[in-house]
């Protein structure tokens, strides 16, 4: 019997390690089927997200292309299911889905947001890749603060030759727009709305009479002076070339001094309050300053006096008929602080002279040596010359053309300017403002 007992416990627990290894057997086969069939999931996934990359690529390379102008409405001629089909690419299916939003909507100026989800789907499958594009398409007469990047010369090449072979780094979202464009340019208006005048051409004889100088047709004196309206100075103008204009900032307030014909001026304020300190003899202290400045003429040195140029709360519009020229960088105080370095300056040229309407050089030069930053919206009738110095630009460009001797990069930072406004793209459409959103999806497989 004992014996017996024995055998019957030696095959039970024969059979209980064969169970066993059976069960190992078959659990393994399961592990290894779940593991391969999460392997090929992920394969097919990283598959549909660089196909959704490339589609991405893709859009954008044939809205930086494509002419808007050709299109009478392009948000729905040009932005559609024919002119981006589905596509094919091995097992995957990219399509498009255009909707659109109205940002802005004004008497001459439209300003439109074409959003593009696009799917990548396995095929026979729920596995799914999706980002959504957006673009903002403008339309009508678009304000000179819209812009990017603003090359106004006919070009053979495609934009991004154009800025590769001038050594102009463009790394922004923003679209950059190079070609022959119809462009306003109202100085007459912007002089007589900055001055306060009625005229909307003004004249020296309106010019002395705002000023409180000897009626007279003829031109006022080169010299400095400060124009008056209600209680505020509205805007410096300036009669003649400027030979040196610095800004600085520090404890608060705001400074911009000026050299003409060996004289020094200098006028120092807190943005927004009523806090003028003026060297000049005009009674014009304790008021609040308009922070326009226009010459009528050239600014042949453009500096920056301390360690910083502007009060974060600056806003400093110049307008000058002829050539300005930057020789040092120009940059507000808490730079570190900041995520995005807003321009707090605008330098415009109008390259006609105000009163005469004959042209004039417009360029904007930046002179400079080593490497700076210029938190500033240039605005060059002309052309944008840089020379031997790495510069890098914070805010919008427009020029007639580029030429650059060293490094020059742009970062499109959009500022919001009064002067902006009249310098326009007429009839125009223009796309700006690239940006990507991914989308992550499950499949529920």
């Amino acid at each position: 019997m004992p014996c017996r007992g024995n055998i019957v416990i030696s095959l039970l627990f024969v059979l209980l390690l064969s169970v066993s290894g059976l069960a190992l057997l078959t659990h393994s086969d399961l592990h290894v089927k779940i593991i391969a069939a999460r392997k090929g999931k992920w394969q097919a996934a990283a598959a549909l997200e660089q196909t959704l990359l490339l589609d991405l690529h893709q859009y954008r390379e044939k809205l930086t292309t494509a002419d808007m102008n050709a299109f009478s409405v392009p948000e729905i001629d040009f932005f559609n299911n024919t002119v981006f089909p589905d596509q094919s690419n091995g097992d995957c299916l990219s399509q498009n889905h255009f909707s659109l939003q109205a940002l802005r909507s004004e008497e001459d100026f439209f300003l439109i947001r074409i959003l593009n989800r696009i799917e990548v789907q396995k095929k026979g499958s729920r596995l799914l890749a999706a980002g959504q594009a957006g673009v903002d398409l403008l339309k009508g007469n678009i304000p000179a603060g819209e812009f990017g990047l603003v090359v106004n010369k006919a070009i053979d090449e495609d934009p991004a030759a154009y800025l590769a072979a001038r050594g102009v780094e463009y790394p922004g979202v923003q679209l950059p727009l190079i070609g022959k464009l119809a462009v306003d340019f109202a100085y007459g208006r912007l002089l007589a709305e900055t001055l306060c005048l009625s005229d909307p051409v003004p004249d020296w004889r309106r010019i002395r009479e705002k000023l409180n100088l000897e009626p007279s047709d003829a031109p006022i004196p080169p010299g400095i002076y400060l124009v008056q309206d209600e209680g505020e100075v509205v805007a410096v103008f300036v009669e003649g070339d400027l030979d040196q204009l610095e800004f600085g900032a520090d404890g608060g307030w705001q400074t911009v001094s000026f050299r003409q014909d060996g004289r020094q001026s200098e006028l120092s304020y807190q943005p927004g309050l009523e806090s003028l300190v003026w060297s000049g003899p005009e009674a014009v202290g304790g008021l609040t300053f308009a922070e326009k400045i226009i010459v009528h003429g050239n600014v042949w040195g453009i500096e920056q006096e301390g360690a910083a140029a502007f009060l974060d709360a600056s806003r400093i519009q110049l307008l000058a008929s002829g050539r300005l020229v930057v020789r040092s960088g120009l940059e507000g105080e808490n730079l570190a602080l900041q995520k995005e370095k807003l321009p707090n300056l605008l330098l415009m040229t109008s390259g006609r002279d105000f009163f005469s309407g004959a042209e004039v050089n417009g360029d904007i030069v930046l002179e400079m040596s080593g490497e700076n930053m210029v938190q500033a919206q240039l605005l060059a009738a002309g052309t944008l010359i840089n020379g031997a110095g790495s510069v890098r630009i914070s805010g919008g460009i427009y020029a007639g053309d580029i030429q650059n001797s060293g490094q020059l990069q742009v970062d499109a930072v959009a500022g919001q300017f009064a002067f902006s406004n009249y310098l326009s793209l007429t009839n125009f459409k223009l796309l700006k403002n690239f940006r990507v959103h991914f989308i992550q999806e499950g499949d529920n497989e």
